[in-house]
């Protein structure tokens, strides 16, 4: 009998080691992997680049000049939020890059949870590459006026 309980306290401890090893070398794998986030809205060859982009994918929702949908801030129950601005006059720019990065490439409910916003913030991993959404980011945070930036928080969901 004892023998049996160290035999299953050994199989229990290699299983235990190597889901840990495994669950170590996705990580490591998913930090080599990661695109760079960073935004560069000082970079004028990129925020042009990044306003094409955004007239061509975002502005039928955004505005042509990021000034969002009439009404966005308004949450009716069962009705979709409308898409709000990204001028400084919205709340993006509370967003760190990462948020924003995130929110771009895999829609707002990679960051929020599924199904608790009722929004229709597609998620752009199959249109956009990494360096055109960090772009297009980088041309909305142009526009906002210098010290908003200061203030941003460090993680945040959507509004």
């Amino acid at each position: 009998m004892k023998a049996e309980k160290k035999n299953s306290i050994l199989k229990y401890t290699a299983a235990l080691g190597a889901v840990s090893a495994s669950l170590y070398l996705l990580s490591y794998y998913e930090a080599q992997t990661l695109p760079d986030m960073t935004l560069h809205p000082q970079n004028p060859d990129l925020v042009q680049r990044g306003q094409v982009l955004y007239s061509q994918y975002c502005a039928g929702c955004h505005g042509d000049n990021l000034e969002g949908q009439p009404g966005w801030q308004e949450k009716k129950a069962l009705e979709r939020r409308r898409a709000p601005p990204l001028d400084a006059t919205g709340k993006a720019w509370r967003h760190s890059d990462k948020s924003l990065f995130i929110m771009t490439k895999f829609g707002v409910h990679a960051l929020e949870g599924m199904g608790t916003l009722n929004s229709d913030m597609p998620a752009f991993e199959d249109t956009l590459k990494d360096e055109e959404i960090v772009a297009v980011l980088s041309y909305v945070e142009s526009t906002w006026p210098k010290g908003d930036t200061d203030e941003r928080e460090n993680t945040s969901g959507p509004e």
